[in-house]
């Protein structure tokens, strides 16, 4: 998605840091948590509907720009709390990154089957093309393995070239949000 300059007309830009600034009102720490979660308070899971956004406002700014979470607090300030939060915020991406990991190894395992069994058919193919039995059935057996050595070489290529992006992309955005600055205002 081309983003352009329009993303500076809807975030504002730390002067100190330059990190684009996500604004994300709280009317109290808890509306951070998901609220059907019942784990231990510094366990929680960060409210969905909060990821969604993170998600959004970082799919408009850029990849090479830095971010800086700013969570305007409703409420008394609370260091432990604050610190739960940071950790949760932690917690969510580190296993965010972990299961973007796990796609991107499991792309190119699946890659490197398909790879092997093209391979494979290609190979029975080149090594029965000289066969003399010129039957119908061979015919056909030949050309299927030709045409399936090739199909499974050309899903492995998409995978291993094109499919991949995407958790390519996706971990560069975990790991800005995981470089994220956190900082807490109040009303």
């Amino acid at each position: 998605m081309k983003t352009g300059k329009n993303y500076e007309s809807l975030y504002r830009r730390n002067q100190k840091t330059g990190r684009v600034i996500i604004d994300i009102n709280l009317g109290d720490y808890l509306e951070f948590f998901h609220e059907w979660d019942n784990a231990a308070f510094r366990k929680r899971d960060i409210h969905p509907e909060l990821v969604q956004f993170l998600d959004l406002c970082s799919e408009e700014i850029p990849l090479r720009n830095k971010l800086e979470i700013v969570f305007t607090i409703g409420t008394n300030k609370s260091p432990e709390k604050e610190e739960m939060i940071r950790t949760s915020y932690r917690n969510y991406y580190n296993s965010v990154k972990r299961l973007e990991t796990r796609k991107t190894k499991r792309i190119i395992k699946i890659s490197a089957i398909l790879l092997s069994i093209a391979l494979t058919l290609l190979t029975a193919y080149g090594l029965l093309v000289d066969f003399r039995e010129s039957n119908i059935i061979s015919k056909v057996l030949l050309e299927s393995l030709l045409i399936g050595g090739w199909v499974f070489t050309w899903e492995a290529v998409h995978m291993l070239f094109l499919d991949i992006i995407e958790p390519f992309r996706r971990r560069r955005e975990i790991k800005r949000f995981l470089e994220a600055e956190l900082t807490f205002k109040y009303l």
